[in-house]
């Protein structure tokens, strides 16, 4: 089963202000490539944090700032975002 979900981590991690206000609203809005959709967040943990990792590594292996998105601060701060219909 192919999972089409879209999964994200707050660099700052759970003190963040984004998660924050998204473990508390659970709810919000994504714009992008002139699509705008309601979504809901779920925070998740667990084997999806390795998978979110691989993602992370074979998108962003040049950049200064994987070491940061792949750490534990991080790993504490992912969320799942899904689409509401």
């Amino acid at each position: 089963m192919v999972d089409v979900n879209l999964y994200a981590r707050a660099y700052n991690g759970r003190d963040s202000s984004w998660y924050q206000t998204t473990t508390k609203q659970k709810a919000g809005r994504i714009a992008a490539g002139g699509l705008t959709k309601e979504v809901a967040f779920e925070t998740v943990e667990g084997q999806i944090d390795n998978r979110i990792d691989d993602a992370y590594r074979a998108k962003y292996q040049s950049s200064p700032y994987l070491k940061l998105m792949i750490s534990n601060r991080a790993r504490s701060a992912a969320v799942r975002i899904a689409p509401r219909d």
